[in-house]
């Protein structure tokens, strides 16, 4: 939404006396998804505030309740905003899992930032293509998807990569990252698997 309008001082006191509409409205009307760029809380929240805006220059007085005019004006104008980004979203290309990733195809050579969670210690004291490879045949469930996007991690690709792969948020990648490394960590402690 374009904001092409200004707000006299009692349209500003009006949209900011009711600040709280903006919430409602989310939690009433909108599925917000962190995973896609414009769905999630904090874009959806500040498109509500521009139809809030919005609302207070246009409500005239008397049809109805400013609060009943702006939920109107906000849940319509979030409803716009998630078709347009969803239909965006159907024009994304997929990526296949089983295609390997060459230097040209990977991501930019920039690192991501790491947690200090010993994931990223412990995978490089390993002999990872041998460990994954083996952890992956031993594996199920989600200790299975974490060892598979360990392996994605090691050919360079971000959580945020990965996640976009499999179509899961990427707190999920991390939650499959740590529970394989978890259970890395408890088969070489059971000799399981091989010594560090």
């Amino acid at each position: 939404m374009k904001c092409n309008f200004i707000l006299t001082t009692a349209q500003q006191a009006l949209a900011e006396e009711n600040l709280p509409l903006i919430d409602k409205v989310l939690s009433l009307f909108i599925n917000t998804d962190e995973a896609v760029c414009g769905l999630s809380y904090s874009d959806l929240y500040q498109e509500g505030a521009v139809a809030l805006c919005r609302a207070a220059s246009t409500y005239d007085g008397t049809s109805a309740k400013f609060s009943t005019y702006a939920k109107t004006v906000i849940r319509n104008h979030l409803l716009n905003c998630c078709k347009s980004v969803n239909a965006r979203q159907r024009n994304l290309p997929v990526i296949s899992l089983d295609v390997d990733y060459t230097a040209e195809d990977g991501p930019p050579p920039f690192a991501e930032p790491s947690t200090s969670d010993g994931v990223d210690e412990l995978l490089g004291r390993l002999d990872i293509a041998d460990l994954l490879a083996d952890c992956k045949r031993r594996y199920t469930g989600v200790a299975r998807l974490g060892v598979e996007a360990l392996e994605l991690k090691v050919k360079g690709l971000t959580g945020a990569d990965i996640a976009r792969l499999y179509g899961a948020k990427p707190n999920q990648v991390g939650a499959w990252i740590s529970r394989a490394a978890q259970k890395i960590r408890k088969d070489i402690v059971e000799n399981r698997l091989p010594h560090l």
